[in-house]
């Protein structure tokens, strides 16, 4: 593949991209050469989702009746009778939502796939045989997740199976809230991760103290089992809930143990100090979790960069330098292109990055390895017969 794209806002300013064999070639001034028109849209770096579900969805085309809960548990049996009923459309609705990602220009994500003794290890099965279909497209790691709780529903040999099947992340739920014993519940996560060298993910809902408690718990089987930088809290609404002071110790430990943190920047909780977190050190990322209808919410949504938009909003990040600021949280910076780099990258209508985060535009091209393959104008976007036998025919 071999391609100029001219009149590209990259970097800062407007130039022509060569882009070589999958990567950034060249760059140069706009008007030094002659290719495909960009108009001036402004590329930007592709994202990860740091946290979703993929075998929770509702389908679109019809309206689950939902009922109100009042209780954690309830909403755990509520949403295993729902998708029961509707488990046989299962694999298509997940590749809608992949789909859907890398229309929003996400071509990395972390994918929690529910693990009970009722399911055993299909909805792994299903992820996986989407991961092969998207290879070399979307990166997918995968985390086991014991959604029903690891202790609660006994699902710690199942865990274990699901690492051997090549899940790559442990997960867990509440040690304290769901579990109802902290110390075996990490004990547990951190001795499966330990036998199998993997990651470790905790949903941690927990709120206040509490929620504060069993994060240090956390950090304490971190520097035990010598876990540092292989550990993600996701959620952790406790550090929202907490005072100011108690959350910045924590954060410097965080820091200090290189333990993510992981938010939806939801609405309708409290959600972790996220300057304050990034000021210490943590590091951060957003993830869609609920991707459209499901059994937790009507709300979820896949752009990332719609969500970035909200982190920006809710916290009155109106300046230049907090506005770029988002995309750190996407897994990227905003002016990160440089020779050599591969040629993965969207381009938007926008004046710069800055305008971009404020107003979420719709992915124009989403671009991989200098392959067009998806956004509302990849049928007008540059072509070539090299392109077509790898990526671009799976999207005729």
């Amino acid at each position: 593949m071999d391609q100029w794209l001219c009149n590209v806002q990259v970097n800062g300013t407007l130039q022509d991209v060569h882009l070589l064999n999958g990567v950034i070639h060249r760059m140069v001034p706009a008007g030094s050469v002659s290719g495909w028109d960009a108009r001036e849209m402004l590329m930007l770096p592709l994202f990860k989702d740091a946290h979703v579900h993929l075998d929770k969805a509702f389908p679109d085309q019809t309206w689950i009746s939902r009922r109100r809960v009042t209780s954690l548990f309830e909403q755990f049996q509520m949403e295993k009778h729902l998708l029961a009923e509707i488990r046989t459309s299962q694999k298509e609705r997940a590749r809608a939502i992949l789909q859907d990602m890398l229309e929003n220009g996400t071509s990395s994500l972390r994918v929690h796939v529910d693990i009970d003794p009722e399911i055993g290890l299909s909805h792994l099965a299903m992820v996986q045989e989407l991961q092969a279909e998207y290879q070399g497209i979307l990166t997918m790691e995968i985390v086991a997740f014991p959604q029903q709780g690891l202790l609660r529903s006994h699902a710690a040999p199942l865990i274990e199976q699901a690492m051997q099947a090549g899940a790559s992340i442990v997960g867990g739920v509440d040690p304290a809230g769901v579990d109802l014993d902290i110390e075996r519940c990490l004990k547990t996560i951190f001795d499966i991760s330990t036998a199998y060298d993997a990651e470790v993910d905790i949903h941690l809902h927990d709120p206040g103290h509490l929620g504060l408690f069993t994060i240090k718990r956390i950090m304490a089987y971190t520097e035990q089992y010598g876990k540092q930088g292989q550990v993600t809290v996701s959620h952790a609404y406790c550090l929202g809930e907490v005072s100011a002071q108690e959350s910045l110790e924590t954060a410097k430990q965080l820091a200090e143990l290189d333990i993510a943190i992981v938010t939806s920047v939801p609405i309708d909780s409290a959600m972790p100090r996220i300057e304050q977190l990034t000021e210490a050190g943590v590091r951060v990322a957003l993830g869609s979790d609920h991707t459209g209808l499901d059994a937790w919410t009507p709300f979820g949504f896949t752009d990332l960069l719609q969500r970035a938009r909200r982190l920006a909003d809710m916290h009155r990040w109106h300046d230049d330098a907090r506005l770029r600021s988002v995309f750190t949280y996407l897994g990227s910076t905003a002016s990160s292109f440089r020779v050599g780099d591969s040629a993965d990258f969207s381009l938007v209508r926008a004046l710069n990055c800055e305008h971009a985060a404020a107003i979420a535009p719709p992915r124009e091209i989403v671009c991989i390895r200098g392959v067009p393959v998806a956004g509302r104008q990849r049928h007008l976007a540059w072509h070539s017969e090299q392109n077509k036998p790898n990526i671009e025919e799976r999207f005729q």
